[in-house]
Order: structure tokens, then C-alpha cells, then sequence
């Protein structure tokens, strides 16, 4: 299949939720096919056991989702309907990690948040399988009556996976693995859910109170603050936090909160997350501004277990880094790209502005 060249797929303000979803699954039927045939081989062959439960698990999930976001279920039965696939499917392809904890992923990432003189930033990078890369796209809503503007990462055939929007907030993301999975919402929904908020707060509270299927960190942030929230289905724990006027927040794929410590699957332990989060850990970050944060985001040092991460191990799930975003309130820049700039021979990246009515990110 050709490379999907990292589109971005336009929201349109006088669609509601299941005709953009629609929009979404036609333009890209062919390419969401066969993302999701390949989520679902990776699952079988992780846990074959699973084969005859995807169905029923699957439709528990998206009823939870239903319950927890009408609209964003609205979505991915539009997308279903466009893309000609089950809407079981639709669910996989966007909730494949917690699919596996149920019953395992070496998907990784980086999540940085920065508060200092110079600049407020947050950002991350994106590792999945490297078969994701080609599927990787971003998701630009414009503001609509009640909803703030958006501009999300993504795969096709999914409703985003991190994002800012236009009342200055942001959402990242960093797997975990964690015991006691169940059948509850697409994490993705709540990325999107969070992003429809006025305010920290609003999202801080959604992050608190969210049904979750497995183990997520989420970085939430505005111009002036943020932390990290270690979610599993049992456990809510903030284990990091940023409320002063300096200061620098960050986090991998395992669980640094004394009750989520506990959950962790450690078996399962992402294979890179120790040396990224030693490496986060061990920068000057006192004066990072935005050229040095993106450095760092796209940075190689410890290769290949870098947080550009091209590390694919034999005896868990191959991952690299697929993608990032990184965001700046505070200079008007959003910075999205696919791939590597040093690695990738098709490395592509989009920048983009808050325009002055925040009705719309605009591409720079």
C-alpha cells in the first residue's frame, strides 16, 4: 500500500461528529483496511487466546465509550460506516494497547512539559510499531459553538491519540502496562474529550473520573501548569506536577507513583523506557526553549535506545519513534511531524499558528 504521507484530515465545523467520521473513513478507506488487519495480526500473535472474545469485547468497549462520549462514538461510527468495516474493527484499530492488556505492547513515548523565562512548552514523541509510521496523520478541527478549536495526532481510522486546542490547553499520552485490564472506554475518546475542555481543571477532572480499560499516563497542561496522572482501572495517582513559574516535568512507559507501582505489569516493561527517562532526567532544562525542547524530542543520544527511539527488540514488539508534536501557547507554534529527521528518508513535519480569533490552527 502507498505511504499515506501523513494527510491532514480536515474537520469541517458544519458536520457534527458521525458526518465528519464519514468523511474520514471514505477518504481513507483503503489505508484504514489495512491498519487495521495489521493491529489485529499483532494481537493474535500476541495473545491467540483472545481470537474468539474480539467481538463481544469489543462492542463492551464501545458501549462504555457511548455512555462516557456520545459524540466521539458518534465519530467512530461514522468512520466505521465510511471506511466499510465493522465497527468492532473500528474499535481495535483505536484501542489495540488496552486491547492487549486485557487478557501486551512495547509502544512507547516521551511526554515533556517546560515553564521557564524563555518559553511554556509541552510535547511528545509517539512510538508504536514500526508498521504504524505510514498510517501516521493529524486531525485539524476548527471552533465550533461549544467546542474550542483542535489539532490532534493520529492514525487514520482513529479519532487522535494527543493534541492541543484553542483555549491553550494540551493532552499526551504515554503507554503503560498494568494488571487488571477490562473492557471499558476507547482511550482515544478521552484523549478527545479532554480536548473539548475550557480549562485545567475541566480536564483534570475528566483524567480523575474516566472508566479506563488499561494503563495510561496523561501530561495535561496550560501555559502555566501541568502534571502527569498515572490512570489504570483501579488506581488514579498525579506523580508529578508543575505550579511554579520554573521548572521542567517528564515521563516514559513505566510507572513511577508508589500505588500505580503496584498495578504494573512488569513483566511486560517497555524495553526502552528506563534509559529515555535517564536521559530526561539528566538534561540541563533551565533555559530550554522551543528549537532545544524539539532537540531533545528528536534527540539520538543513548541510540538506539533514544528518545527518538529506534530500538526493535527480539523478544518483545518492535517499536520506533512513528511521529511527535510539540507545542508552545506562549510563541503561538505547533510543531507536528512523521518520522525521523535524521533516520527517515520520508520524515515530514507541519507547523502551525493559533490564529488571532483561536477559531483555527492555522498551517505556517
Amino acid at each position: 500500500m502507498n505511504d499515506c504521507n501523513f494527510p491532514i484530515i480536515l474537520y469541517k465545523p458544519g458536520n457534527n461528529f458521525k458526518n465528519n467520521g464519514v468523511a474520514h473513513g471514505e477518504e481513507f478507506r483503503e489505508q484504514i483496511k489495512e491498519l487495521f488487519q495489521i493491529r489485529k495480526n499483532l494481537l493474535l500473535e500476541k495473545n491467540p487466546s483472545i481470537k474468539n472474545n474480539i467481538q463481544s469485547l469489543a462492542l463492551q468497549q464501545l458501549e462504555e465509550t457511548r455512555t462516557f462520549s456520545p459524540d466521539i462514538t458518534d465519530e467512530m461510527e461514522g468512520i466505521s460506516q465510511g471506511s466499510l468495516l465493522k465497527i468492532e474493527d473500528i474499535v481495535l484499530l483505536n484501542n489495540y494497547t488496552d486491547f492487549r492488556d486485557i487478557l501486551l505492547p512495547d509502544e512507547g513515548c516521551s511526554t515533556i512539559q517546560s515553564i521557564n523565562s524563555l518559553d511554556s512548552l509541552s510535547g511528545q514523541t509517539w512510538d508504536m510499531h514500526n508498521s504504524a509510521k505510514k498510517f501516521v496523520s493529524i486531525i485539524k478541527q476548527d471552533k465550533q459553538e461549544n467546542m474550542p478549536a483542535q489539532i490532534i495526532f493520529s492514525l487514520v481510522g482513529c479519532v487522535g491519540m494527543m493534541g492541543f486546542n484553542s483555549n491553550g490547553l494540551m493532552i499526551g499520552v504515554n503507554n503503560l502496562n498494568t494488571k487488571n485490564a477490562r473492557a471499558s472506554i476507547v482511550w482515544p475518546s478521552l484523549v478527545r474529550k479532554v480536548l473539548q475542555s475550557r480549562s485545567y481543571d475541566e480536564m483534570e477532572s475528566i483524567i480523575k473520573n474516566a472508566p479506563v480499560t488499561s494503563g495510561h499516563n496523561y501530561l495535561i497542561s496550560d501555559e502555566t501548569q501541568g502534571s502527569h496522572w498515572e490512570v489504570t482501572p483501579v488506581v488514579r495517582e498525579k506523580v508529578s506536577s508543575l505550579t511554579k513559574e520554573k521548572g521542567f516535568i517528564f515521563h516514559t512507559n513505566h510507572c513511577i507513583g508508589e500505588k500505580t507501582t503496584i498495578e504494573e505489569d512488569k513483566i511486560s516493561s517497555n524495553s526502552t523506557t528506563n534509559e529515555r527517562y535517564q536521559i530526561l532526567n539528566s538534561l540541563n532544562t533551565d533555559n530550554l526553549d522551543f528549537s532545544s525542547a524539539l532537540r531533545v524530542l528528536t534527540g539520538h543520544e543513548g541510540y538506539p535506545k533514544s528518545i527518538c527511539s529506534h530500538f526493535e527488540s527480539n523478544t518483545q514488539d518492535p517499536s520506533s519513534t512513528c511521529g511527535g508534536a510539540l507545542g508552545s501557547f506562549k510563541q503561538n507554534i505547533f510543531r507536528f511531524w512523521r518520522g525521523c529527521p535524521e533516520h527517515d528518508k520520508n520524515f515530514i513535519a507541519y507547523n502551525f499558528k493559533l490564529s488571532e480569533d483561536r477559531r483555527s490552527f492555522l498551517q505556517v
